[in-house]
């Protein structure tokens, strides 16, 4: 293999290592939490599509193409596609009621305001989404109920869901011991 065939590569393999990892640390939006969010989403019609591909979307828009996309190992983000136009922002935060941009991500894509501090935007939309189920799997189960999802699309999202918990949740504190023990 020639010299400049091995440094291409390394090159290749070091840029797919390094924007691997900026994926994973941009956006803290928990994979738990955006699964729900997109089960709540299908159930009350602002997901109008949901895709079963490697990337799991979330359309929000056909014109133009807004939608939210994110999987295990890529951060939710809100993509916007033109025909003269694509981008993209990642979003950090809880949901519901606190999604946010991540840090160093654009206000607005192609024109569309994702974040806009005085009007409404998309991630105004998603904050205001009402958690109406709270257990991931639950929220599919509705939505196919509700012929908003088709039976092979919930089931993929309801396998998801199993492999991705909730996290335990913290034990209650311990009653302090009664202080007044004399004899």
């Amino acid at each position: 293999m020639s010299r400049m065939k091995k440094i291409s590569g390394f090159v290749l393999l070091f840029s797919a290592f390094c924007c691997s990892y900026a994926n994973e640390t941009l956006g803290n939006v928990a994979t738990r939490q955006a699964l729900t969010l997109y089960g709540n989403a299908a159930l009350t019609g602002l997901c109008r599509h949901l895709s079963t591909n490697r990337l799991w979307v979330c359309e929000l828009s056909d014109n133009p193409d807004i939608h939210l996309t994110f999987n295990a190992d890529t951060a939710l983000h809100i993509t916007v596609r033109t025909p003269s136009c694509e981008g993209n922002s990642v979003l950090d935060g809880e949901w519901p009621d606190n999604l946010k941009l991540a840090p160093g991500q654009p206000k607005k894509v192609c024109n569309v305001k994702i974040y806009d501090e005085k009007e409404g935007d998309y991630l105004d939309r998603l904050n205001a989404l009402p958690e109406i189920i709270s257990e991931c799997r639950d929220s599919f189960q509705e939505a196919f109920a509700m012929n908003r999802l088709n039976a092979r699309t919930a089931d993929f999202y309801i396998q998801q869901c199993k492999r991705n918990p909730a996290p335990p949740r913290p034990a209650p504190p311990k009653p302090w011991p009664d202080e007044d023990q004399s004899e």
